[in-house]
């Protein structure tokens, strides 16, 4: 509950001190591309250099799904349960990032995410340079996600 205390709209987000600060799952920034390349690393791809993140049995096993629930933190943000992995939450049969229950991400503060499927073979980012008011399943997030998939 550290992250709502004290309460901090979208305005927050756009200050000096909010990106100064280290906020335990919060807070990140990258460019779309970076966020896509972390989530490509994450479903066990490797960088030039040919390092990774992640064996191929712990990038299995981040997708092991660990139930489902409403995050009580930012439930409001949230319209329904979420499948949760090892870190990451599961696109489950919400179709949260994509079709495939298997694929896994996360949703960022304003509408941003970051997602993987390796059977698709599709790592993405989406950050945006206007936040909106969803935490969580931002329309332009699934119109991103249904243009992806449907030009695979």
């Amino acid at each position: 509950a550290a992250l709502a205390n004290p309460a901090a709209g979208a305005g927050a987000a756009n200050t000096a001190a909010w990106r100064a600060a280290e906020i335990p799952a919060a807070n990140g920034h990258g460019t779309a591309r970076g966020v896509a390349e972390l989530y490509g690393l994450l479903m066990g791809g490797r960088t030039p250099g040919g390092g990774g993140l992640l064996s191929p049995s712990a990038a299995e096993r981040v997708r092991e799904g660990q139930g489902s629930c409403r995050d009580l933190v930012l439930g409001a943000g949230f319209a329904h349960e979420t499948e949760i992995g090892l870190g990451l939450w599961l696109s489950g049969p919400n179709g949260s990032y994509g079709p495939n229950p298997r694929a896994f991400g996360h949703d960022g503060f304003g509408g941003s995410c970051g997602l993987a499927d390796p059977e698709a073979g599709v790592s993405m980012g989406y950050v945006m340079n206007r936040m909106g008011p969803h935490i969580a399943d931002d329309p332009r997030k699934k119109a991103l996600i249904d243009a992806v998939y449907g030009a695979l």
